[in-house]
């Protein structure tokens, strides 16, 4: 009975688009195990090639997010800063003086606060 078992894998670079999610992942894994020496340019550039095309599909798959800045953003906060809505869905200004006794600098004209 042998105990010793040698397993080849034969990896087309250029095919990595067209190989299957979990084929990909094993290759992923069978280009880290790899034996080749540190710093080998074939293995470097096998790893590498199958990483890139990892992330090529995760990012496909990744929602952009679409809706974190807005133009409308910085007047929102401005406005915000300056009053609140009450229970009527009304904008009500709060007193100025009373926001710079908490501390929140408040320039109602305009520029920076």
């Amino acid at each position: 009975m042998t105990t010793r078992t040698e397993i080849v894998f034969e990896i087309d670079q250029a095919a990595l688009g067209g190989y299957s999610d979990s084929w990909l992942a094993a290759l992923w894994h069978v280009g880290q195990a790899n034996p080749a020496p540190h710093g080998d340019r074939a293995a470097g550039e096998l790893a590498e090639g199958i990483g890139r095309e990892i992330i090529r599909r995760w990012l496909a798959a990744a929602p952009p997010e679409l809706w974190r800045h807005q133009g409308r953003d910085y007047y929102w906060d401005r406005l915000r800063r300056l009053g609140h809505w009450d229970a009527a869905g009304e904008f009500v200004a709060d007193d100025p003086g009373a926001q710079s006794a908490t501390g929140t600098d408040v320039d109602v004209v305009g520029g920076h606060s």
